[in-house]
């Protein structure tokens, strides 16, 4: 399995929405170039998971856009701000895809890419994104993108 980690975009400071704020015009253009890098990987996601707050939801859908993917996502507050990344770990790792998009939050999906891998980092600026590949019971750290700039 291919798993792809994802923060969400820069925001709004308003909170228009009890689901949080949603993007800022930075984070839109976040979210495209986000897409656009994960287009020229060759993504193909099978599966979406977001925490469920606005700016997660946006970014999301911006980056299915950039990808030309329609997929309904899977919901889930195990991905918000607080999340356990031994649990996160557990949802991924239950899946049956070759594929997996997470869009999150910088704590939660920090300290779900350091529970995988204590080589990645465990901080993610807005739409950093990083990659991994499941082999066995461990998983390879791919690649790290902070928004255009990739370190392999």
């Amino acid at each position: 399995m291919k798993l792809y980690l994802v923060r969400h975009g820069a925001y709004r400071s308003e909170y228009t929405s009890a689901l949080g704020p949603g993007l800022s015009p930075r984070g839109e253009e976040q979210a495209r170039v986000a897409g656009a890098f994960l287009r020229k990987q060759k993504a193909a996601p099978e599966v979406l998971i977001t925490s469920g707050y606005l700016r997660a939801q946006e970014t999301a859908s911006e980056i299915l856009k950039q990808l030309n993917i329609t997929l309904d996502p899977i919901e889930s507050h195990d991905f918000s701000p607080g999340g356990d990344p031994e649990t996160m770990r557990a949802v991924i790792e239950s899946l049956e895809a070759k594929e997996v998009l997470v869009v999150g939050h910088m704590n939660s999906i920090g300290e779900l890419a350091h529970a995988l891998n204590f080589q990645a980092p465990p901080y993610f600026d807005t739409c950093t994104m990083m990659a991994f590949e499941k082999q066995g019971s461990s998983w390879k750290f791919l690649w790290f993108n902070d928004c255009g700039r990739t370190v392999l």
